[in-house]
């Protein structure tokens, strides 16, 4: 007798399933040929591709809408949108702020009663949702737009919106951009509409990564004021001669400063074959070092001395090499380093295998004190959450189990949270922990809530010390190695010698003992 009883496949939610359809069939696409169309059809094919991802790209933003609107991404672990986008797809920091400001100029958001509102750029919106624009004219179009003095009212902003979205279907973003230039000329052509406001606006000052160099890029626009200040601080610090790191004898200071000797400086001028940029430079790093060292900046930030904190090895130490890291995330070559250390106040904190060197404070205070924190900064770096970035600079101090639980205020006890993360921890919510034995002992790990992650495994950051991660990776790709190399040593030791062509035994073949013909020669 059949079994009657079946299993019933779990239910799909529609929207799931057309994006498993979608996905079936791209790799149907992606697999079918085009030998049977002509060059004309080939080229209209790639036409119709870029048009379906570009309206593909469009749809992507109502659904990093909807985590928006729902705030899903706090049940993932995340404190902002931004993170979650950066981490769960895997984007820069700058194709994720593309992303967002495109999502608020082109999705349709709600108020808090519910009701659906237009988007902010409905012209832009439509032409995207057609596929015949994409994220590159988009940005131009917000860059166009940013430009419009506050002043120029509603209609001009609806107005360039539909004038550019326009003329974004034959023109390429390059193309676009001279567009831009043209219609911003026409808005304000004498300047007139742009106010303190929209300076005040416009104003930035944004520090880019370090690159494989070490070196940095910082952009920024300055209002008219701050523009005044800088140009008189370089005309005094940047003139050529002074603040020369190449030459020992160059003066340092303003070259107006009454104690300046004038024949030291025209002759220092006279060596000096900087450019303007890397006098400039010269100028602000002696600026800093100046104000650094003068104790310009207080006493203290968030618990901790107004000074660079830096994180090396003792070998690194003892050969004046590699390269060391600072309390705000900074690499910094070690023969740098110790040139910056020469006139400051030093403090050290040894560590062994990533073990500890604890400092007890008990229960005594609840506040960690300065010596803790800079032991906490050389063991963690920076917030303890997994692949936060954050330095230790814009961190709290953590306490591993609550001080209202009875948590002590040990350095074996404390971790550095940022303000989003350190929100996150709580009943319910995400907890720590410190680990004891392993290869991490004396970090903390991040157990997640069940609803991110059900088996609520513990989470180490590494983001912090990439270099004892590639360094594992690297001795383990050279035991590796090592292993197949000597496997393949005892293989061939193992291995039969080879037969001889003259020692064929009692069997002399079909010949009867004849010797066959030699081998032709080559």
């Amino acid at each position: 007798m059949a079994d009657s009883s079946s299993t019933d496949s779990p239910v799909v939610p529609v929207l799931v399933g057309k994006y498993l359809e979608l996905e079936v069939l791209l790799a149907e696409i992606a697999d079918a040929g085009s030998s049977d169309l002509d060059d004309v059809e080939v080229n209209e094919l790639v036409r119709v591709h870029e048009r379906m991802s570009r309206k593909l790209e469009f749809v992507g933003l109502d659904r990093l809408l909807e985590v928006s609107d729902r705030s899903s991404f706090v049940k993932a672990g995340y404190p902002s949108l931004f993170g979650f986008a950066r981490k769960e797809l895997r984007l820069s920091k700058g194709a994720t702020g593309e992303r967002t400001r495109a999502m608020e100029a082109v999705a349709k958001f709600h108020t808090l009663q519910g009701e659906q509102l237009p988007p902010k750029c409905p012209a832009t919106a439509r032409a995207w949702a057609e596929g015949a624009i994409g994220f590159a004219h988009v940005g131009v179009i917000l860059d166009v737009r940013k430009e419009i003095p506050s002043k120029a009212g509603p209609d001009v902003f609806d107005v360039v919106d539909q004038w550019m979205s326009d003329d974004a279907r034959d023109k390429d973003p390059t193309e676009l951009k001279e567009s831009g230039r043209d219609i911003l000329a026409r808005v304000d052509p004498d300047g007139s509409l742009t106010d303190d406001a929209d300076r005040a606006r416009k104003r930035t000052f944004t520090k880019g990564s370090q690159g494989v160099d070490f070196m940095a890029t910082v952009t920024g626009r300055l209002d008219p004021q701050t523009y005044a200040m800088l140009e008189t601080v370089m005309d005094v610090w940047a003139a050529p001669g002074m603040n020369n790191p190449a030459d020992p004898d160059s003066p340092s200071g303003a070259i107006d400063d009454p104690g300046q000797d004038g024949q030291l400086i025209e002759a220092a001028a006279q060596r000096d074959t900087r450019s303007l940029g890397q006098r400039r430079h010269d100028a602000l790093k002696a600026i800093l070092k100046t104000i650094l060292e003068c104790n310009l900046l207080g006493k203290s930030h968030r618990g901790l001395p107004v000074q660079i904190i830096v994180n090396l090895t003792k070998a690194q130490l003892e050969e004046a090499a590699g390269v060391a890291t600072t309390a705000s995330g900074v690499d910094i070559p070690v023969k740098d380093l110790l040139d910056l250390a020469a006139r400051s106040d030093k403090s050290l904190a040894v560590f062994e295998n990533h073990s500890a060197a604890v400092l007890y404070f008990a229960r005594a205070k609840r506040v960690a004190q300065l010596e803790q924190r800079l032991a906490i900064i050389a063991r963690d770096r920076g917030c303890s959450f997994s692949g936060c970035r954050m330095p230790a600079t814009w961190a709290e101090f953590h306490h591993v189990l609550a001080w209202i639980d009875g948590g002590l205020t040990d350095i074996d006890s404390l971790t550095p949270a940022c303000v989003p993360h350190h929100r996150m921890i709580g009943p319910g919510k995400w907890a720590t922990v410190m680990i004891t034995d392993g290869p991490d002992t004396g970090r903390v790990a991040w157990i997640p809530p069940v609803y991110v992650d059900p088996e609520q495994k513990p989470r180490v950051n590494r983001a912090h010390h990439v270099n004892e991660t590639i360094e594992a990776a690297w001795i383990e790709i050279l035991a590796q190695r090592q292993a197949a190399l000597e496997e393949r040593e005892e293989q061939l030791q193992l291995a039969p010698p080879p037969t001889s062509p003259d020692d064929s035994g009692s069997d002399a073949g079909s010949d009867g003992g004849k010797d066959s013909d030699p081998p032709e020669q080559g």
